[in-house]
């Protein structure tokens, strides 16, 4: 096309891709936020301090009832 214009057909698919690769990252995202707050999933990644921090606020939960 010879005056810069893009068929109709063109933009539509353009557009199509676009959604798809927006649908694509949305899911990635949504599946990233959701194993970032499973906790499983922390403890597996970090049990060494997930273990420290137990035994921390476990001492501290027994400091604070024993008074």
């Amino acid at each position: 096309m010879a005056d810069g214009t893009r068929d109709p057909a063109a933009i539509r698919a353009g557009i199509e891709r676009a959604r798809q690769e927006i649908e694509q990252s949305v899911a990635e995202l949504r599946q990233g936020v959701a194993q970032s707050f499973d906790w499983r999933h922390i403890v597996r990644r970090h049990p060494g301090p997930v273990l420290g921090g137990a035994f921390a606020l476990g001492l501290l939960l027994a400091r604070w009832t024993v008074r």
